[in-house]
């Protein structure tokens, strides 16, 4: 049996570590309330443990501290005890044992307003099954795997342990203000493949969090969004990484006018290399038949980066090249773009590349490529940005490989709620401790 504590101060001249605590505590086994100091809940005293083999349970049976309570109505200190009976709560576990504390519920009579209510405790919400300690624990048990996991290893009821991740995850984003944001990412992702379904993710670049989950990839929804930003917060966003989608662009630049809008680079070369891909395949489809057969599987072979590739990969490239001159064209083409983007050191530079690139691709006579030169006109300027801060939607893309695993982890979510508050919960950037 433990005992009570008592304190002694440990000198700070015997501390090598700032994160060694500078108290320390002792327990005495002879002490009668040490069960009810190790509870930890003022507000009750431990009068017995009891095991129950059948649940396989620890009982931590409990009286109140005190025999008055506070009337929620008038504020008056009631003594006359209207009802009782016994209530479980799930505490945390005791020494690897699953806890539950059994408590005396009591309703008092409030002499001065004449109403009848139920005592309230700091420690267990009205109604919970759960003490507020016990919900914060499986809270955290939830991060990083799934809520059936963590059902089974609690051995607690799934909607139970569903109930409490998602009330405790709606509070605490609830109370989590927008701070202030200097580098925006946007961008959208899949929430079932294939169906046309997609939620619009907004990033904070800078802390590596996920600001919100919009319901919809539509220009009236990020403005909605942006208008519940105030003033001051609109005005602190310096730089903002997107798609080529141009609703995003009108909806910043209506919301975030002095944010310097930057075309994300993976985006850019996503768009090149499905043109590449098109070039491709009208030069294969234009090979004479006994040309065909080498060509076969190149596909990759010309889209991925020329650093990548390993010696057989390189070899075989080579041969193709042989065989069509035209594929060996588009793809030192597609090289020499990338390679502005990776070696170019400012903008003026770039544009100048750029604009020689532009040249070459004209004159190469690859229309499937000529339509790519017009999607860089068009976002010219929004592409030449990237030269400017290096801003890239570099974490967005990681994030939504994350976001596709929180996915797969619950076979999918049919409660958008949900996926939203599992995303924000599970991509904080450590902005809540674990």
């Amino acid at each position: 049996m433990v005992g009570a504590y008592s304190r002694r101060s440990v000198p700070k001249e015997t501390l090598m570590w700032n994160s060694i605590a500078t108290e320390s505590w002792q327990i005495n086994a002879d002490d009668p309330v040490a069960l009810t100091t190790l509870l930890g809940l003022p507000e009750l005293s431990v009068t017995r443990l009891e095991y129950d083999a059948n649940r396989d349970l620890l009982l931590v049976l409990c009286h109140p501290q005190y025999d008055v309570a506070v009337c929620p109505t008038c504020d008056t200190v009631a003594v006359q005890v209207h009802d009782r009976k016994e209530r479980w709560v799930r505490d945390l576990p005791w020494a690897g044992n699953h806890c539950a504390l059994v408590i005396p519920v009591r309703r008092f009579r409030c002499d001065h307003c004449r109403r009848p209510f139920t005592e309230r405790r700091e420690a267990i919400a009205p109604l919970a099954r759960s003490t507020q300690r016990s919900e914060h624990y499986l809270f955290e048990q939830c991060r990083g795997t799934t809520i059936q996991a963590v059902h089974r290893r609690e051995r607690l009821g799934y909607k139970a342990v569903e109930g409490v991740y998602y009330r405790m995850a709606a509070r605490m984003h609830a109370a989590r203000a927008v701070h202030p944001v200097r580098q925006l990412g946007i961008d959208e992702i899949a929430l079932k493949k294939g169906h046309g379904q997609y939620a619009l993710v907004v990033s904070d670049l800078d802390q590596g969090c996920v600001l919100t989950v919009l319901p919809e990839r539509t220009k009236e929804a990020l403005e909605a969004y942006l208008a519940t930003w105030t003033a001051e917060q609109r005005a602190a966003v310096t730089d903002v990484a997107l798609d080529l989608w141009e609703p995003y662009h009108l909806a910043v630049r209506a919301w975030l006018p002095t944010a310097q809008i930057t075309a994300d680079r993976f985006h850019v070369m996503q768009n090149l290399t499905d043109r590449v891909t098109e070039a491709r395949r009208t030069i294969q489809r234009a090979a004479p038949e006994e040309e065909k057969a080498h060509l076969k599987g190149c596909r990759w072979l010309v889209v991925k980066n020329a650093d990548d590739l390993s010696d057989e990969e390189q070899a075989k490239l080579e041969a193709m090249f042989v065989v069509a001159p035209a594929l060996k064209r588009l793809h030192d083409l597609k090289e020499a773009f990338r390679a502005v983007f990776e070696t170019a050191p400012e903008r003026p530079t770039a544009m100048d590349q750029l604009t020689d690139w532009v040249h070459d691709v004209e004159e190469s006579g690859l229309t499937s490529l000529t339509k790519f030169v017009t999607t860089l006109r068009n976002w010219w300027e929004v592409i030449l940005n990237d030269f400017h801060e290096r801003l890239s939607s570099g974490f967005v893309e990681g994030m939504n490989t994350k976001l596709k695993l929180i996915k797969r982890l619950a076979y999918g979510y049919r409660n958008f709620t949900h996926f939203r508050l599992r995303v924000l919960t599970e991509c904080d950037g450590g902005m809540h401790s674990h």
